[in-house]
């Protein structure tokens, strides 16, 4: 153990022998309300301390405790995550932030290895390439603007989506304001970087018949896989990407033909018409029918993503930019050319607000279902089953 003799400061130590390249080590020794604190202040020729100047850190160090800020030298971002993740509502939300955390930033829980064996070489060097730039294993007060930049600029190389990139802010700013409001931290990284998302919209031309093009790819590519062909069915009823991978089958009603969507940020349910199509392919996945539709093989919980499906559909397909996303905008774009109103159209996605003439109105979301689901079946040909 390396030996300190006291300075002319009172609580201020420093080593009796010298690190050659370091220098001399400067430790503070401080009782606060009955309580000892210790921490390393730095090194004579690396941080350029002398005992005046180690003494006016000490000094800071006094205060920041004194103030109520914990010592946060020894707490790493992940337990900071830990911490806060606790705090948080048991929600859809809570389980994506958790995900997203572990993907890209740190790594709170441990790593499901059966998952990564699954992971083809192009997965496993993104993989490998995001490992290499987490900050999870780091103190809280040394993580910097520039260590979540790079994270962020890492990201784009590549090639994952602004969307994905911005989703990382999502995540530390809330976190970084639970440390700022426990005095967990003193100061906020996050707080000058943003990531500019262009705009989403796309323009859809020949829609209805890009509409069954892109079912007759889903119907013939998974026609021996109920499981993925549900999935990306249910893109064609005008749902989100996280509302599809949350639904369950508790909030399905086979028999009456309709399910809920429950969304936990506003406490809203929105009720949705079940089609033909989609009801019988769902009767074929073979499930227990609890908890999750859409449930992960190996954990049970919610799928990591769906990227390789996609790819795989979009060769098949031939359809490059395909996406549960853009699929909402072929759905959209194909009832528009059958003369759908936008107040139904924004009723189907699941709009609360349809700005302008439409924050007047009250959008009902299975009456819209009915009208524009009814509009696909003309469009697919299919018979409507009452």
């Amino acid at each position: 153990m390396q030996e300190f003799h006291s300075t002319k400061y009172p609580a201020l130590y420093k080593s009796t022998k010298e690190d050659i390249n370091k220098g001399y080590k400067y430790q503070a020794r401080i009782m606060i309300d009955g309580k000892a604190y210790k921490k390393i202040l730095g090194y004579s020729k690396k941080d350029k301390l002398t005992d005046r100047s180690a003494n006016l850190l000490l000094q800071k160090y006094k205060e920041d405790i004194e103030q109520g800020y914990s010592p946060t030298k020894a707490m790493k971002l992940d337990k900071l995550f830990e911490i806060y993740f606790d705090t948080l509502k048991e929600t859809k939300w809570k389980t994506i932030k958790g995900s997203i955390y572990n993907r890209y930033i740190g790594q709170y829980e441990k790593a499901n290895s059966k998952e990564i064996s699954k992971l083809t070489k192009e997965e496993l060097g993104q993989k490998k390439s995001i490992d290499k730039n987490k900050i999870g294993h780091k103190s809280i007060d040394s993580i910097k603007q520039m260590h979540i930049s790079k994270i962020i600029s890492n990201m784009d190389a590549i090639g994952l989506s602004p969307r994905t990139q911005k989703s990382i802010l999502e995540v530390l700013k809330p976190m970084f304001k639970f440390a700022l409001e426990n005095k967990i931290a003193k100061e906020d990284p996050t707080t000058f970087i943003t990531v500019k998302i262009p705009s989403q919209k796309k323009i859809v031309t020949n829609a209805t018949e890009l509409f069954k093009k892109v079912y007759a790819g889903i119907v013939a590519y998974y026609h021996d896989n109920p499981y993925y062909k549900t999935l990306f069915l249910f893109g064609f009823t005008g749902r989100r990407k996280s509302e599809i991978l949350n639904l369950k089958w508790e909030n399905i009603d086979i028999d009456n033909n309709y399910y809920w969507i429950e969304d936990t940020k506003n406490d809203d349910k929105q009720k949705y018409q079940l089609p033909p199509y989609l009801k019988e392919s769902l009767l074929d996945i073979k499930d227990e029918r609890k908890g999750l539709v859409f449930k992960s093989p190996i954990t049970g919980g919610v799928i990591a993503n769906t990227d390789r499906q996609m790819r795989q559909l979009k060769k098949f397909t031939g359809i490059e930019n395909l996406s549960l996303h853009y699929m909402r905008n072929i759905l959209v774009s194909a009832l528009a050319e059958q003369q759908v109103e936008a107040i139904t159209l924004s009723g189907l996605l699941g709009h609360r607000d349809v700005n302008t003439i439409n924050k007047y109105l009250s959008t009902n979301h299975y009456k819209s279902s009915q009208i524009g689901l009814n509009k696909v079946d003309d469009i697919l040909d299919v018979e409507i089953v009452k």
